[in-house]
């Protein structure tokens, strides 16, 4: 798969959102110890006022991380941490974050350390972080440099809605912002209860295949695959028990979808290819065209505070008959 393609294939994961480099790595949705975790963690966070250190959490690869007094710098590793960090209002707290970190605005201002798969390790040390969230994209050798330098190393990995609130409460109950990181999670929380009283209405069930680049796409266990559900779209890649499944074009129109959503490919290009260019989707434009670098692309992609908006946003285009 090449760098643009797994781009999109990546999803959220920072997915993502945003993915650019590094190899795609399945949450584990089956691993109910890790689920008991996060729930855990979650409870605690929103009964916690003032956060008491030092402070256990397990992050999401299941690594049990203890941080020993309120920290005072940190570094973000991928986008959707970086609008985590900015919501919670700890802008002032980071001192490095990653190329592709382009929201808010401001993050612009904040010093880049490279790609978020691969950084610029001696750079990061240099920086003297107190704490770095990063993403499971975070190479083992990287992360066990800049621990050894001191720093302590959180993954953030989340895959559907829940998971995202979880991190956000985490993040907030490590950086004694517990209150905010309810704050966000319950809005977050509003628009998901608003959004599924709009699509209660639906009487009819949408088809939908996501389009990544050389058809990989989102399966089950992805972010954008579990964004399906929570909006009541069949997703034609579920059924391949993959979260990044590559699917052939005879397998495409078969499935016959009803919306062709592509991160990747124009809809002029998608007119032009043999086969797909014969499907009712294809034919009566039916077809949601995110750029993978657009604003658009990142509010699906990332699992950050967005998320509950882009999720809004992907079903407006799905279903535009409901929000009229």
């Amino acid at each position: 798969m090449s760098k643009r393609i797994l781009s999109r294939a990546c999803a959220a994961v920072l997915i993502v959102g945003v993915m650019f480099v590094g190899g795609c790595k399945n949450a584990d949705t089956e691993n109910t110890s890790l689920q008991t975790e996060e729930t855990d963690t979650k409870a605690q966070a929103e009964t916690a006022g003032e956060t008491q250190y030092p402070l256990t959490i397990t992050d999401d690869l299941g690594n049990e991380v203890v941080i020993e007094e309120e920290p005072k710098r940190v570094i973000s590793l991928s986008p959707a941490n970086t609008e985590t960090l900015f919501a919670l209002g700890a802008e002032d707290q980071i001192v490095g974050r990653t190329d592709y970190c382009n929201y808010p605005e401001e993050a612009s201002e904040v010093p880049s350390v490279g790609s978020y798969s691969s950084p610029n390790t001696e750079l990061i040390i240099s920086m003297d972080a107190d704490v770095i969230f990063a993403s499971d994209y975070m190479d083992d050798s990287i992360r066990s440099q800049v621990e050894n330098a001191g720093a302590k190393v959180i993954i953030f990995a989340a895959n559907d809605m829940e998971s995202v609130e979880s991190d956000i409460l985490t993040a907030g109950q490590v950086l004694n912002r517990n209150d905010k990181a309810k704050e966000i999670t319950d809005n977050m929380e509003k628009e998901m209860t608003d959004l599924r009283e709009i699509l209660s209405a639906n009487t009819e069930e949408k088809s939908a295949f996501i389009d990544l680049g050389d058809y990989y796409s989102a399966g089950e266990g992805s972010l954008l695959g579990n964004m399906l559900e929570d909006i009541g779209v069949r997703n034609i890649a579920a059924d391949t028990g993959e979260a990044w499944p590559q699917l052939s074009v005879e397998t495409i129109i078969e499935a016959d979808p009803d919306v062709y959503i592509s991160l990747y490919t124009s809809p002029e290009e998608l007119k032009q290819v043999p086969g797909l260019s014969s499907l009712d989707c294809i034919q009566n434009d039916q077809i949601i065209y995110y750029d993978g670098l657009s604003p658009e692309a990142d509010l699906i992609q990332r699992a950050g505070p967005r998320l509950a908006e882009g999720t809004r946003l992907l079903a407006e285009q799905i279903y535009p008959e409901l929000f009229s």
